[in-house]
């Protein structure tokens, strides 16, 4: 076992991200990710399940199920997410379709372009890694709009999609005033094996 001296190691929002990252992506892999997230779930007692939530309204349908109609965050739990976001570390799921399947992509919200080359930095320790514009949010825009992408999940370069990036390029203010928002795609591809 090797021993880390934390006293002169440095940990950046960034590289925690993408140790966070990959280490979700090997679970993936591993088909473990649901049950390591459901058995973390279910050791929490019921006091520490609702300090996140304030409220919650349920409605039960005629065949006996339950639609979940609203819920409220605790201000608490919502600030540490306002943090998250400040540093480009807050993530959203984001609904596709994968041939006939509804599936999720993972996407970074509000990462500036520094923060981004550092997180590719980490990221190259265990991946080739690129990064592509897919879009330009803010831009003025002509004619018809495109509002769905496409998006492969493998490219013609065999990069697999990692996650999706909102890449804020000048200023991170909120509300963002000016148009400078970008999305893009990060893509890994595992390196050759050497032997």
């Amino acid at each position: 076992m090797q021993v880390i001296d934390t006293n002169k190691k440095t940990f950046s929002p960034q590289a925690l991200m993408v140790d966070r990252d990959v280490e979700r992506e090997k679970l993936i892999k591993s088909d473990r990710l649901k049950d390591m997230l459901m058995a973390e779930w279910n050791n929490k007692t019921k006091e520490e399940k609702q300090e996140f939530i304030e409220d919650v309204t349920i409605e039960k349908e005629k065949k006996g199920y339950y639609n979940l109609v609203n819920i409220n965050f605790r201000n608490s739990f919502l600030e540490e997410l306002y943090k998250f976001m400040d540093k480009g570390m807050f993530e959203v799921a984001i609904p596709c379709t994968k041939g006939k399947e509804e599936t999720t992509i993972t996407s970074s919200i509000a990462m500036d372009r520094k923060e981004l080359k550092e997180y590719m930095k980490r990221l190259s320790d265990y991946y080739e890694v690129s990064c592509y514009e897919i879009a330009r949010l803010d831009e003025p825009k002509k004619g018809y709009q495109k509002k769905n992408y496409t998006i492969d999940l493998v490219n013609d370069n065999g990069e697999k999609l990692f996650k999706l990036v909102e890449i804020i390029c000048d200023d991170k203010a909120f509300p963002i005033q000016k148009a400078n928002r970008i999305v893009g795609e990060i893509r890994i591809k595992e390196r050759e094996k050497v032997s």
